[in-house]
């Protein structure tokens, strides 16, 4: 059993969205952009997403987990750690080799186009539906979208995409997976399929680049 409901749950992230507002919206705006980018790259774009997506991970880690669900969840702060460790390998990756963040019209990238606005979009209007807007989670501040919109962007990877980079994200879909089942909360179950499916064709994309 956990140690709050899903009302409870969904309260808190309210709470947590007033105390960032105008935040989330603007968070909303950078995940869309970013998205943008990898379809019509610009000239140091590839390194503004890295280092945005690294900025979302530190930020959930520290800013969600850390100061804001530790009072609901004992387990809040190891899965701080994380979301910052991830954020700091995904830093230290996107300087050292460069990520590039290409859109390619092939199952890979279809597949990293449809999660990440999955993420951006289809993910809080889920729960402005359910639970209103004030407690919608986002991409960039949230646990659940900021995983989806990684995994996606993964998969947008030119290249060979980052295997190390994408374990963190398939377990918490794992972790947020049973929740979601406990708690009852429909959108969320879809993240484990969705996490499976995306680490299932990074491997594929990455032996085809290999053989290539």
């Amino acid at each position: 059993m956990l140690p709050f409901t899903a009302d409870v749950l969904f309260s808190s992230f309210e709470t947590y969205n007033r105390a960032l507002w105008p935040l989330p919206l603007l968070a909303v705006a950078i995940a869309l952009a970013m998205v943008l980018l990898t379809l019509w790259p610009v000239r140091g774009s590839d390194r503004a997403i890295g280092a945005l997506v690294a900025l979302a991970w530190l930020w959930v880690g520290v800013g969600y987990h850390l100061l804001h669900f530790a009072a609901l969840d004992f387990a809040a702060p190891l899965y701080g750690a994380f979301f910052i460790l991830e954020g700091l390998l995904f830093a230290w990756t996107a300087v050292a080799r460069r990520l590039a963040f290409r859109f390619r019209a092939d199952v890979f990238g279809w597949a990293g186009l449809a999660l990440a606005l999955a993420a951006a979009l289809a993910w809080p209007l889920a729960d402005w539906w359910g639970h209103g807007w004030q407690s919608a989670r986002v991409a960039g501040l949230a646990p659940g979208p900021t995983v989806a919109f990684t995994l996606g962007l993964l998969l947008l990877t030119a290249g060979r995409a980052p295997l190390h980079l994408a374990l963190i994200p398939l377990l918490w879909t794992l972790v947020a997976g049973a929740t979601a089942w406990i708690l009852t909360i429909p959108q969320d179950l879809a993240l484990p399929v969705a996490g499976l499916g995306a680490f299932a064709l990074i491997l594929w994309k990455n032996r085809r680049q290999t053989r290539a």
